[in-house]
């Protein structure tokens, strides 16, 4: 145990993008607590303790938080987190985001009321307790269209259909990741799509870096590309962040990390889903400092912990960053070359593979399922083209 001195963190769900926010703490001085389903969590290795606990399972965390008696507890990069922190920190009456904000930015379908409701840009939508709700939005709205759980993460059970049958086909998946057992159907919006990653002090809601994302060809929903930078000769990025700044302060966050994705159609751009809490995939632990020199990950704690901050500076960096998402043939892998590339590679940031020697690969059907990442930095796109082509060129993975 810490002694009296040493200010506690509780961080709840312990996967491997939540390791950043857990050493960050323990640079910061705290004695951490983390919790998470699994015993082998990765940030358990790095948490001064570490207890397995569902991160939904709010009673339990509950139990461990009365416990250990934080200063603070929070989370990051995990959607499904958010509310279970929101609700710990207000029967522990320690500064949170509050029930309502975190319904809001994990509730799809109470965010896409909540924008109705107050005039922002918002596809037609319709909360569908049975197939036939569903046929009945698709008969008014036409497909293509987009069904989704309404309180789910990483694209799971996100499908695009294009027909009744194709609809009839998709609607179980769906259903599969959505515990309240109703799915949201929206009209699809054609156009690029962009991420806005953001932070809210107490008083002001920052967008702090934008990037265009580009699909995989098998599937739209599941993004193959991010390239981050400050500008865009094609897409009003000013406009973007003004419009994400003030949805982050009507839906009323009183502090935290966010991360929103939209889609730009015939020049205007519409939400598609916003958290609160960093995008995967270390964007919010690397990306955002990367091109702005802040660290949102001791912001977010700072204030956690009671500190109330207002305003924040921060650069708007030249140079570009891409979170690539690498794609290989399916199969059994039998081997892998070219990690030491990655690893002794300026320009790469950091990188990761979601395989080893003998696992099978197929092609990814969500976020979650994507075989490898890596971020990389350069001045240019051109540049970070290269970087890429030689990438697939060194990363190589033998059959067997």
């Amino acid at each position: 145990m810490p002694t009296d001195s040493t200010k506690r963190i509780m961080i709840v769900a312990g996967g491997e993008w939540q390791v950043p926010l857990i050493r960050k703490a323990k640079d910061m001085g705290l004695f951490v607590v983390n919790t998470n389903l699994y015993e082998d969590s990765p940030g358990f290795r790095y948490a001064d303790v570490g207890v397995v606990a569902d991160v939904l399972d709010k009673e339990r965390n509950l139990e461990i938080a009365r416990k250990y008696r934080p200063d603070a507890i929070v989370t990051d990069q995990t959607d499904i987190a958010v509310p279970t922190v929101a609700y710990l920190c207000e029967k522990m009456r320690l500064p949170g985001i509050g029930m309502r904000a975190a319904t809001l930015f994990t509730d799809k379908y109470a965010m896409r009321t909540f924008l109705k409701d107050h005039g922002f840009s918002t596809p037609a939508f319709m909360l569908c307790k049975t197939m036939e709700d569903a046929l009945e939005f698709a008969d008014e709205h036409g497909y293509p269209l987009v069904i989704k759980p309404p309180a789910s993460q990483s694209s799971r059970g996100v499908h695009k259909v294009t027909s009744e049958e194709d609809l009839r086909a998709s609607y179980t998946d769906t259903l599969r990741f959505s515990p309240a057992g109703c799915i949201l159907a929206e009209e699809y919006i054609e156009g690029v799509e962009f991420t806005v990653e953001g932070f809210k002090t107490a008083e002001k809601a920052y967008s702090l870096v934008v990037s265009k994302k580009r699909p995989f060809r098998h599937s739209e929903m599941i993004a193959s590309r991010l390239l981050y930078r400050h500008w865009d000769p094609d897409f009003d990025y000013p406009q973007l962040m003004e419009l994400n700044e003030r949805i982050v302060t009507c839906m009323g966050l009183p502090f935290g990390i966010t991360h929103a994705e939209y889609k730009c159609r015939d020049g205007t751009f519409y939400l598609i889903e916003i958290a609160a809490r960093g995008g995967g995939t270390k964007i919010s632990s690397h990306i955002v400092p990367e091109m702005t020199g802040l660290d949102i990950n001791e912001l977010l704690i700072r204030c956690a912990l009671g500190e109330h901050i207002t305003e924040i500076h921060f650069e708007r960096r030249d140079h570009c960053v891409v979170l690539e998402f690498l794609l290989f043939d399916p199969g059994k892998v039998a081997s892998i070359s070219g990690i030491d590339w990655l690893s002794s590679n300026d320009s790469i940031i950091d990188f990761g593979l979601n395989f080893g020697v003998g696992d099978v690969l197929a092609p990814p059907s969500d976020d979650r399922s994507r075989h490898a990442y890596l971020i990389a930095r350069a001045e240019t796109p051109g540049d970070i083209e290269r970087i890429l082509n030689e990438a697939r060129t060194r990363v190589t993975i033998t059959y067997a």
